[in-house]
């Protein structure tokens, strides 16, 4: 592991410390849910806390780092330590993967201490493993601890949430992100301001905007659905350069543009829309609200079916909610 011990972000502290008592009063529960907005570490949260529990001689609220378990951790080869995540980004995971987990779990820690289990993302789990897994909450194994990390928890069973001790982590606030993400983007060209305001406030959201064409990505989203929304391109020429990118993440810069617009329809001050032309705005501000909702409530559907590891047709999902827009379009006023 590159990042080792793992240390939790400073807006993940109180979160962190909290963990930290419950380890050191004997109180872990058997299951976590940390859930919240991508870009906020919860992942690696959850790696921080397994190196936590499974380290010998923790210090300072950290794993030591040079104990047999965190060499093992370190190394990516502790036995009492089993990450269950799809085997592919966008596929789910299967029965196959939880069973494993369970008899994984059932067995003896091979260091005499905790086992513990990462599954991840818990809503691309399909209905037989979540069921499998419901099963394993019902009769949890002593000294086992399972974290389950999310970002759309109302996508895992209810049955699973109310197993868990869920963690909901908030976006930080706007001071602190900015003082953790400046240094990191100093000499960019883009301000820490400005990659907060387009992840939404998700500090390594922000920071990974500068990885790749990801902003170049993104001003070409907007382009295209712009051109589309004033008649000058059509849906299946769009449809098909979103796909030929990363159709999921289009789908969801597409809901934070619809997030964006409907508060700039009552009035909110919103930076992608402060330049817009006469005719672009006129048209935007025509739109019904209640159209807006409703299409924005089968846009986040979308993005459920997206993360469920249902393995849709992304080309055809993006034809759909492309030409949805141009009838919401033309129901506007």
């Amino acid at each position: 592991m590159s990042d080792f011990p793992a240390l939790p972000y400073p807006w993940q502290q109180e979160l962190w410390q909290g963990f930290v008592q419950q380890f050191s009063d004997s109180r872990l529960p058997h299951a976590l849910m940390l859930s919240g907005s991508p870009g906020l570490g919860k992942r690696h949260l959850a790696t921080a806390m397994a190196q936590y529990v499974l380290c010998q001689r923790p210090v300072s609220e950290s794993a030591c780092g040079n104990c047999k378990s965190c060499e093992l951790n370190r190394a990516g080869t502790h036995p009492d330590f089993i990450q269950v995540a799809p085997e592919e980004p966008g596929k789910a995971i299967k029965v196959g993967d939880v069973r494993a987990l369970t008899e994984a779990q059932n067995k003896t820690a091979q260091q005499s201490g905790y086992k513990v289990v990462t599954l991840m993302p818990a809503e691309a789990m399909n209905s037989n493993a979540a069921n499998a897994l419901l099963k394993t909450l019902e009769e949890p194994a002593a000294d086992t601890l399972l974290i389950l990390v999310t970002d759309s928890p109302s996508g895992v069973l209810p049955t699973i949430r109310s197993r868990c001790q869920l963690r909901t982590m908030a976006i930080p606030p706007h001071e602190q992100s900015l003082h953790w993400l400046t240094p990191l983007v100093s000499g960019s060209g883009h301000s820490a301001a400005e990659l907060l305001a387009l992840s939404r406030g998700a500090p390594l959201a922000a920071r990974d905007l500068l990885q790749g064409d990801a902003l170049d990505q993104r001003e070409r989203w907007a382009s295209d659905l712009c051109q589309l929304t004033l008649g000058q391109t059509d849906t299946l020429s769009v449809a098909a350069s979103w796909q030929k990118g990363d159709g999921r993440a289009a789908v969801d810069w597409f809901s934070a543009w619809l997030h964006d617009l409907a508060c700039w329809q009552v009035g909110a001050e919103c930076a992608r829309f402060a330049d817009i032309d006469a005719g672009l705005n006129a048209t935007l501000k025509a739109i019904s609200p209640n159209l807006l909702h409703r299409f924005q409530e089968k846009l986040l559907h979308s993005k459920k079916l997206l993360a469920s590891g249902a393995n849709p047709n992304v080309q055809l999902l993006l034809e759909e909610l492309l030409m949805d827009w141009g009838v919401l379009l033309r129901a506007r006023g």
